[in-house]
């Protein structure tokens, strides 16, 4: 044998294999590598670094937040009055009034559009609204604690300086919001209220008018009165009557029907008898205008006015309480904790970025490497 052994030729088993195990490196080296590699270069050195400034705040009413218990527990589900004002804020916060009033007021554009930044990060100059919109909804974030009420408010920027300022700029909006909101309710409340008091004012009004008008016309400031009084004078002169027809009939049966003190007694009857009559005729007779006349034309008019001042005060009872009412559950906003200045990078969190690349690289290298296999599969079958 020579001292230079020849080496002995692979058989196509070993071949294939070794044709495999390139094909394998290659794609690791394309699809997971390669992405990691260029994930590690940007997240090193090209993406910008981004600062998150935190708020807290909630909304109360001016009876202040509830002692706890039943009441604490009820007030926050969603469909109370205080989980209802704290949603609606929530959802104005992440609003597209919200993102036009950054727009217009405070540089949002000019910050988040500024070449300064990574062309990943930063928001394109020819993004439409609706691309706008949802690079909006990445860097505002609004998370709502039920079992407290209280909203968190998250904020990212390019500087620490800006990203409070934005959170800031949030913050008096969305208090300029609930202030509107607040106004406006108790607004409502006491035109209501006023309104019914400005009718039953008007109500009032016509009430005494009228009734001032029957006086007039039956030139009687009191008609019930009057009537009282007829009544009570006919009825002292019916008795009188009764008292000197007895006493005629007595003096009658003793005496001559001629004597003096008879025929006296008989013009004594005969008055007061006709006394009566006239008293009578007052109250039901067949005079231009009886008491009973007026009494019905009067009555009516004096229920009506009393009526009216019912309502009147009952008016004025209720825009008293519309207005205490309305103090009580005045709305405003309360900052737990002011927006926070951040002195280190929040975003992006580097290594988790580069390990989550590698993860998803080698996940869908997986994936696709066993649907290459089982269509090949397929395909010699």
């Amino acid at each position: 044998m020579s001292g230079n052994e020849t080496k002995k030729p692979m058989t196509a088993a070993e071949q294939l294999r070794r044709q495999r195990q390139r094909r394998v490196l290659i794609r690791f080296l394309v699809f997971v590598v390669l992405p990691t590699f260029l994930a590690t270069v940007y997240y090193a050195f090209i993406a910008s670094d981004q600062y998150e400034s935190v708020a807290l705040f909630t909304i109360q009413s001016a009876e202040g937040p509830s002692a706890g218990g039943v009441e604490f527990l009820l007030g926050t589900l969603p469909g109370s009055t205080a989980g209802r004002d704290v949603l609606i804020v929530q959802e104005h916060v992440e609003s597209r009034a919200m993102l036009a009033h950054l727009r217009k007021e405070h540089g949002f554009d000019e910050h988040y559009q500024s070449t300064e930044h990574d062309f990943l990060s930063r928001l394109s100059k020819d993004a439409d609204s609706e691309e706008v919109y949802k690079y909006f909804r990445k860097r505002v974030h609004v998370e709502h604690d039920a079992a407290s009420g209280v909203l968190t408010l998250k904020v990212r920027a390019f500087t620490p300086e800006d990203a409070q300022r934005f959170a800031n700029a949030i913050l008096a909006a969305s208090e300029e919001m609930v202030n509107r909101m607040s106004d406006e309710a108790r607004l409502d409340r006491m035109r209501l209220a006023t309104d019914e008091v400005e009718k039953a004012e008007r109500r009032l009004a016509d009430a005494r008018k009228q009734l001032l008008e029957v006086q007039r016309e039956g030139e009687e400031f009191d008609p019930l009165e009057s009537a009282r009084t007829a009544s009570a004078v006919r009825g002292t002169l019916e008795a009188q009557l009764a008292e000197a027809r007895a006493e005629l009939s007595a003096l009658a049966a003793v005496m001559h029907p001629n004597a003096p003190k008879v025929q006296e007694q008989r013009r004594k009857v005969a008055a007061l008898s006709a006394q009566v009559d006239r008293e009578r005729s007052k109250l039901v007779g067949d005079s231009e205008r009886t008491v009973s006349e007026t009494l019905a034309l009067f009555e009516p008019r004096i229920l009506e006015k009393e009526f009216a001042e019912q309502t009147y005060r009952s008016a004025i009872s209720s825009l008293e309480l519309a207005r205490i009412e309305a103090s009580r559950q005045h709305r405003y906003l309360v900052t737990v904790a002011d927006p926070s200045a951040p002195d280190a990078r929040t975003h992006p969190e580097k290594l988790r970025e580069i390990l989550t690349v590698f993860l998803a690289s080698f996940m869908l290298l997986g994936v696709g490497s066993l649907l290459i296999a089982s269509v090949k599969e397929h395909a010699n079958l």
